[in-house]
Parts: C-alpha cells; structure tokens; sequence
C-alpha cells in the first residue's frame, strides 16, 4: 500500500554556534497539509554575513522517531546526503549570493511512497561556504502520515 507524505506546520531552528555566516529566519512550506501528488514550494529567507560562492558544501542528516529516540537513517538511494556544491545542484540562484538578506523559493513534486516510511522525522542541515564560513538548520515535526 503507497503512503502520501503530509507535512504538518513544522518547527526549525538554527544550530550551531550563534556566530554562524548564515542563518535561516523563516521556512514556509505549502500547500499545507501536503497530501497526494502535489506541486510544492518550499520558501525559505535566509541572511547571510558573507559572499557565498562555489563551492557551497551542504550535507543533510535525517533521523526517524522509533518509540522513544530519533535514530540515523543512512544516505543512500532515496536520500540523498551531501551535496558537493549548492551553486551548481540548484542552478537558478546565480553564484556568488551576495551578503544580505535573501528569499529562494523551490519546488518539487512529492509523490506516494511506501509504507515503511510512514512515521515522524527530524533533519539536519549543514552549510559550508567555500570561506569557512558556517550555516546550520534543524528541521522538527516532519511526518509521513497515511493518506486520508
């Protein structure tokens, strides 16, 4: 049985240290609930303190709730990790991003999956300016929820 990704209203925070070059002030996601194959759009506000320029190094951890503790899922065919290079994976947004005040929008298209990814998520995300420069992400109260 195919299984609909719902996304419910989910809570992010900025990790790391309090210094970092790049900081997430809003992620807004819709339509909301996300149920069936559906268009999404994803926008998100960022500030960064720096140029950031290629390369633009991300990688992404996703933990799934099991009974208690969020445990590791590993990367592999359906998730992917690390991207070497933001600049070049999302060719819309012309590198270098100058410092400032910035609002990207993305979409995809979100289909069923299979049963044994239904459950609650968490992620991480991780970014490193071709400077050193530092940016983090936490993403709670992802769910995959059965179709309705």
């Amino acid at each position: 049985m195919q299984k609909t990704v719902v996304v419910t209203p989910v809570s992010w925070e900025n990790c790391g240290s309090e210094s970092n070059d790049i900081k997430l002030l809003n992620l807004a996601i819709s339509p909301d609930p996300i149920v069936g194959s559906e268009l999404v759009s994803i926008t998100i506000t960022i500030y960064t303190n720096q140029k950031l320029a290629s390369p633009l190094k991300a990688t992404m951890s996703v933990s799934k709730y099991f009974f208690i503790i969020y445990v590791p899922i590993p990367c592999g065919d359906i998730l992917s990790c690390t991207y070497d290079d933001l600049c070049t994976s999302f060719k819309q947004y012309n590198c270098p991003i100058e410092e400032g005040l910035h609002t990207l929008n993305f979409s995809m298209k979100v289909g069923s999956i299979p049963e044994i990814l239904v459950g609650k998520y968490q992620a991480q995300i991780d970014i490193e300016t071709s400077s050193q420069g530092k940016g983090c992400v936490k993403i709670n109260d992802i769910s995959v929820e059965a179709n309705k």
